[in-house]
């Protein structure tokens, strides 16, 4: 009976080990796609008014946004898609990006990942004219 306890404790943290380094792979990537995206401020006043859609993803998440320009200021944004896990509560740094007339606002905690994308797919769309 010993024995047997034993090779399953063992199989046990093999599993735990096992996925343990699975996720810990698909957060550094995670981490490391973040860091590849063009985070260059935007001057959104000289963006021509218009209306911009933006893409962009990483592993885990992918946003695709409307974005409604006007006499140099953001007027509105529109999230078209959001897959993202448990990041639904970036989604209010649209308030702030609107509200600021900047894609520069602070990453939402415990969204950071789904945050940046966020300001990265408003980047992308401004940049799209």
């Amino acid at each position: 009976m010993k024995k047997f306890l034993i090779a399953v404790a063992i199989i046990i943290a093999l599993f735990i080990a096992l996925f343990g380094g699975l996720f810990l792979s698909i957060v550094l990537k995670e981490y490391r796609e973040l860091e590849s995206i063009d985070k260059t401020p935007v001057d959104i006043s000289k963006v021509p008014d218009g209306v911009y859609e933006g893409y962009s993803e990483t592993t885990l998440v992918k946003v695709r946004v409307k974005v409604s320009v006007s006499d140099g200021s953001i007027e509105n944004i529109e999230l078209l898609e959001h897959e993202c896990g448990k990041g639904k509560p970036a989604e209010v740094i649209i308030a702030d990006m609107t509200d600021g007339n900047t894609t520069e606002v602070d990453a939402v905690t415990g969204a950071t990942v789904s945050s940046e994308v966020i300001k990265a797919a408003v980047r992308n769309a401004l940049r799209s004219e």
